[in-house]
């Protein structure tokens, strides 16, 4: 066994934007690494994919998978020491907009777990991964990095807010039932707005939430209709595919009052002629990190401060490799 061949691939928010992250993922790239791993190419892989990145974690053969997307820009490959370097980075949130958040803890871990219980990763997989998510949960702990928290929730509450008077008193309509759209809604009532609607292609989602939080629910085919009575619309889908479109609505959007669109999902779930249609203001998660670089505070000085942290822990998978090497298993 060899750390030397552990390896990352993939794209990610600071070289590419939302639109070249969907082009990416419309070349089918977890296809790939399917077929590398049942051809005997690759020993196992973890597939992080979230809203920002695009990384597949693998272990055995080496760079010939960067001829698997040729000419793709912005295509980066770690490999042995740099790339569980990275992977320690990300898990403690070095590499996210929001530094230090908790929400990428949770995606590794959700990531590893579904390859784990697939049967695509291995033994050395397993030990990098375990170390990995570890690591994750003791640096914020002790580094309380999130002591002041910045969600992306409670960033798109903030753009919301910026973006549109006296919120209390308007129609929200939100798309999606996943734990982004759960954590907006929440702060939306926390915030005392009271008449928000939701849907999802999952119906019985929706009336889990509507008993939660008392909110109301329309059917998914009927979420046309409830964009023309709201003048917030909120979508964070999973959908491959545009679920609000031009064709469909924008007719109608032409003679109706200003609607705020924020759409939050990769791929985009709102067409964005849609944006172009007067009184019709559509924004999307790239718009919303500029309110974070507003508010950023010294979470850099934190990362610093405990990175070697990150340093111990990688000592103990290098002594782990060290000893499965020196015994030849």
């Amino acid at each position: 066994m060899n750390l030397n061949k552990f390896y990352v691939v993939g794209i990610d928010h600071k070289e590419l934007n939302m639109l070249q992250r969907e082009e990416f993922l419309k070349k089918r790239p977890e296809k790939i690494f399917e077929d590398l791993l049942y051809n005997g190419e690759l020993d196992g892989y973890v597939n992080l994919s979230t809203c920002l990145r695009v990384e597949f974690y693998f272990y055995g053969k080496s760079k010939e998978v960067l001829d698997y997307f040729p000419d793709q820009d912005g295509l980066f490959l770690m490999e042995g020491e740099d790339a569980l370097d990275y992977l320690f980075k990300v898990v403690c949130g070095f590499e996210s907009v929001i530094k230090g958040e908790d929400q990428i803890l949770a995606q590794i871990k959700k990531a590893y777990t579904k390859s784990f219980e697939e049967k695509r990763t291995n033994t050395p997989l397993n030990v990098i991964f375990n170390r990995a998510i570890e690591i994750g949960k003791k640096f914020r702990t002790v580094s309380r990095i999130n002591h002041n928290a910045l969600s992306l929730e409670a960033i798109s509450l903030k753009f919301i807010k910026e973006h549109v008077e006296n919120l209390k008193d308007k129609r929200v309509f939100i798309l999606g039932t996943g734990d982004l759209a759960k954590g907006i809604l929440y702060l939306l009532k926390k915030e005392g707005v009271e008449d928000i609607v939701i849907t999802n292609r999952t119906t019985h989602k929706a009336y889990e939430l509507r008993d939660i939080h008392d909110v109301g629910v329309v059917g998914f085919e009927e979420k046309n209709k409830a964009v023309m009575g709201s003048e917030v619309i909120i979508s964070a889908t999973s959908a491959p595919h545009y679920i609000l479109k031009y064709s469909e609505l924008g007719d109608e959007l032409k003679n109706l009052d200003e609607k705020v669109f924020l759409d939050l999902a990769v791929p985009r779930d709102i067409e964005s002629e849609i944006g172009d249609i007067e009184g019709i203001n559509l924004y999307n998660l790239d718009d919303v990190w500029e309110v974070y670089e507003k508010n950023v505070s010294n979470r850099w000085e934190k990362l610093r401060e405990y990175y070697y942290l990150l340093e111990d822990q990688k000592d103990i998978v290098r002594k782990w490799f060290y000893y499965k090497n020196k015994v030849g298993k």
